[in-house]
């Protein structure tokens, strides 16, 4: 888990000024500790612009510090990248997991990986999406 300083010093790796908005939303990503969705995030950092909002998530996907984990009924949920990511170019061999009890939305790295091939196709990314029950709630 990444404190302040370790956000800023990622935000200056990746050229970006560690404005109050950036941090603040990349510290609240970090605390819940899962993906979390759009419209949490948007709570969260209220009074924020929604344009504002907008235009922070889409230059920390950029920039390879986020990415979009989990999408649901139009609802986005990010996460924090690991540090294989780089600009413009994310690096995931992970599944994004939701339990279907608790609704909490994690990247889970894969004990074997997988390669899909389709022939005269060339693929760019590829996102597995697994629903189920996490260990947590399977203990009940």
């Amino acid at each position: 888990m990444m404190n302040e300083v370790e956000i800023k010093e990622l935000l200056k790796k990746r050229n970006l000024k560690a404005t109050s908005t950036r941090l603040d939303l990349l510290l609240k990503m970090q605390k819940h500790g899962s993906a979390i969705s759009h419209s949490s995030i948007q709570k969260q950092m209220n009074p924020i612009n929604r344009v504002t909002l907008y235009r922070t998530i889409n230059t920390l996907k950029d920039k390879g510090i986020i990415h979009e984990a989990f999408q649901e009924k139009n609802e986005i949920y990010y996460a924090i990248c690991g540090t294989n990511c780089e600009e413009h170019c994310h690096h995931h061999e992970h599944i994004h997991f939701k339990c279907l009890k608790c609704e909490e939305i994690s990247c889970k790295d894969l004990d074997q990986h997988f390669n899909i091939s389709i022939p005269n196709h060339e693929i760019h990314k590829i996102s597995v999406q697994v629903d189920g029950v996490c260990d947590e709630c399977y203990a009940y």
